[in-house]
């Protein structure tokens, strides 16, 4: 279930819930990572990651994940079994293929290439990526 949880977080536009009755923009942002979740949040709604307003979207995603927390719960409460329907990446399977035995050794389950294209360590410049990408 967590994994489930964990792959539906990183694909759902919060915040649905809309805390005091705003309006704020609902984006997808690709990761469970906190600062990479309000950074991509507040690029889009172009308000600073220490506003009121970014707390206001923090507290209706808060609200979000209970919520989905709560319905899977039940599911699974009610039907005795537990069915995933959310799914990582598809680029973080070509990522394990390799990195679930290889140094440097990984657990992702998130888009390896949010942080590690051309961004904080460029992989595609690394000999052992090449053709991958």
């Amino acid at each position: 279930m967590v994994n489930e949880l964990m792959a539906w977080y990183t694909q759902f536009p919060f915040p649905e819930y809309q805390p005091a009755g705003l309006n704020l923009p609902k984006v997808a942002v690709g990761s469970t990572l906190c600062h990479v979740s309000v950074t991509t949040w507040a690029n889009v709604a172009k308000v600073s990651a220490f506003s009121k307003t970014k707390k206001q979207r923090c507290a209706g995603l808060a609200g979000d994940v209970a919520k989905k927390t709560v319905q899977m719960l039940n599911a699974w409460k009610d039907t005795g079994a537990f069915a995933a329907t959310h799914k990582p990446v598809p680029i973080v399977a070509t990522c394990m293929d390799c990195h679930a035995e290889n140094e440097p050794y990984t657990q992702g389950k998130e888009n390896c290439m949010q942080c590690h294209s051309d961004k904080l360590i460029n992989i595609k410049k690394s000999e052992a990526h090449e053709g991958l990408f």
